[in-house]
């Protein structure tokens, strides 16, 4: 495995006080190659930095049966490397109309819920997110698209606190192109989200039109 990248991961820690020995830290798991990853790197450094990891992967539903593929991609990976693995489906529907939200924000409202949820069943004082820096540039240009103030043109943070929880992104100097080489080189299985490809996401016109 690729000891570059890990200590590269764990410099930046150290760096930004993203966790300390003997944390528990739920990992966020989608199933692509970016968390994936991330779960891997943490799962290496738990021994030596006596970290407590939990994955946790959240089924939204969308896309049927690649969706359910997903799940079970990542519990068979969790399991294969010894790691809890907390996991929900979600049913958007009547939330959405409830809330009056659109399909994407309703989604990351339920699947941050679940993420705390998890997070206090567990007394985990971190939850780690895979975005990266590819995800830290197309944010930034999205933001400069629908004028963002100053604020909003520092991008994603390395760490933030929400409900007593700190969210923690360990990724966020790295490009995709390293994640999925350290996934190749690590034999480490992940899924391709096929709704990437879909332009009516405006992210997805930045990244496959804009940023190229």
């Amino acid at each position: 495995m690729n000891a570059n990248v890990l200590n590269a991961v764990e410099k930046e820690a150290a760096e930004r006080g993203l966790w300390q020995d003997g944390d528990t830290i739920i990992v966020a798991v989608s199933g692509g190659p970016d968390s994936m990853a991330l779960l891997h790197m943490l799962h290496m450094l738990a021994v030596p930095k006596r970290l407590r990891t939990i994955a946790a992967h959240v089924n939204h539903g969308f896309r049927g049966e690649e969706s359910a593929a997903e799940l079970e991609l990542v519990k068979r990976y969790a399991e294969k490397l010894g790691v809890p693995c907390e996991t929900t489906t979600l049913a958007l529907t009547t939330y959405i109309e409830e809330n009056a939200l659109n399909l994407q924000a309703a989604a990351r409202e339920k699947r941050y819920a679940f993420l705390h949820e998890v997070a206090k069943r567990y007394g985990a004082s971190r939850v780690a997110l895979a975005h990266h820096g590819d995800d830290q540039a197309e944010t930034v240009l999205m933001r400069v698209i629908r004028g963002a103030g100053l604020s909003g043109l520092s991008g994603i943070p390395a760490k933030r606190s929400e409900n007593n929880v700190e969210l923690i992104r360990p990724l966020l100097r790295m490009n995709k192109s390293d994640l999925l080489a350290y996934c190749e080189e690590g034999d480490i299985p992940y899924s391709t989200d096929s709704s990437n490809l879909e332009r009516h996401y405006f992210r997805n016109t930045v990244r496959l039109d804009i940023l190229p």
